[in-house]
């Protein structure tokens, strides 16, 4: 039997990380998903930023890119319903972006596939721990519990 993994539901939080501001978005639906067991994976891919505004953010056309990029990244991550978005996470000139994973083999392919490619837009990196607990995933759903919506 098929895992059924939740439609994606995107909540948009306003953040810091110390000083410095973070814009966080993270897939609420995963709040209350239900077979963990599935997705033991936690994949973080880092791409750094080049085109800075105020306080370490991106500007609008570095956005632009960073969000094209994800986008590339996300498609070839999620053939075959073998990984979830969990959270993206912009701050101190970076962007991080974290995906819950079943099989990081297929995982790993993809992303091997997408930095062996032409020349990327954006320099970045990717690291996968079995997590079957979910801790690596706690900071970002910990966020959503802070938030009156969700209490």
């Amino acid at each position: 039997m098929k895992t059924k993994i939740p439609a994606p539901y995107y909540t948009l939080i306003n953040t810091s990380i110390g000083p410095d501001p973070a814009v966080v978005i993270v897939n609420s639906a995963l709040r209350t998903f239900d077979h963990l067991d599935y997705l033991q994976w936690d994949l973080s891919i880092v791409i750094t930023c080049e085109s800075l505004g105020a306080n370490g953010m991106p500007n609008s056309e570095e956005a632009r890119i960073l969000n094209e990029l994800e986008d590339e990244i996300s498609e070839s991550l999620k053939l075959e319903s073998n990984a979830v978005f969990l959270a993206r996470v912009t701050c101190r000139d970076k962007r991080e972006i974290r995906y819950r994973v079943h099989d990081p083999e297929i995982a790993n392919r993809a992303l091997k596939t997408l930095t062996s490619s032409a020349k990327p837009q954006r320099q970045w990196k990717y690291l996968m721990k079995h997590d079957p607990e979910w801790r690596l995933a706690k900071p970002e759903l910990n966020l959503l519990e802070q938030d009156s919506r969700y209490n």
